[in-house]
């Protein structure tokens, strides 16, 4: 089980290092998105509001009108699946944080089973007889040998 654990945080630690260079890259995706959409919509605007021009709804109108509307909805995009893989990196590091705990306890119990197993081994040593244990358990055998001493 400890071994199944070790392995799930590997793998869980993985993802996560994978999930935060993805959202690296997003982030990175929608600040790229920035000037060409500032970019876009100065020129719609300059286009629209010209000097001693009427309003004109030609085919670069058009264009330069579902430039700005196409980058927007990019942006919102690539914003949505920023705050997707947010939710989905949360729900990674609550995961591992779980994975932590139950290793913790593992760790914990195997510990106090090799402190049983190691007062169980005193307490029943290879060779003795059952009268030479209970002498050695009350302490009867030591206070006899100091006595001879």
């Amino acid at each position: 089980a400890k071994d199944e654990l070790e392995w799930q945080k590997k793998q869980t630690e993985d993802e996560i290092a994978e999930l935060e260079n993805d959202i690296r890259g997003l982030k990175e995706s929608i600040r790229d998105k920035i000037n060409p959409t500032k970019l876009a919509q100065t020129r719609l605007e300059n286009r629209t509001y010209r000097p001693n021009v009427e309003l004109c709804r030609d085919a670069p109108q058009y264009g330069l009108t579902d430039e700005v509307k196409q980058l927007e909805a990019t942006k919102k995009a690539l914003e949505e699946k920023l705050k997707q893989a947010q939710h989905a990196l949360d729900g990674l590091q609550k995961n591992l944080h779980r994975i932590n705990d139950d290793l913790a306890e593992k760790n914990n119990s195997l510990m106090l089973d090799k402190r049983c197993m190691d007062v169980r081994q005193k307490l029943n040593p290879a060779g003795q007889t059952e009268v030479q244990r209970n002498l050695t358990l009350t302490g009867i055998e030591r206070q006899r040998s100091h006595v001879l001493a």
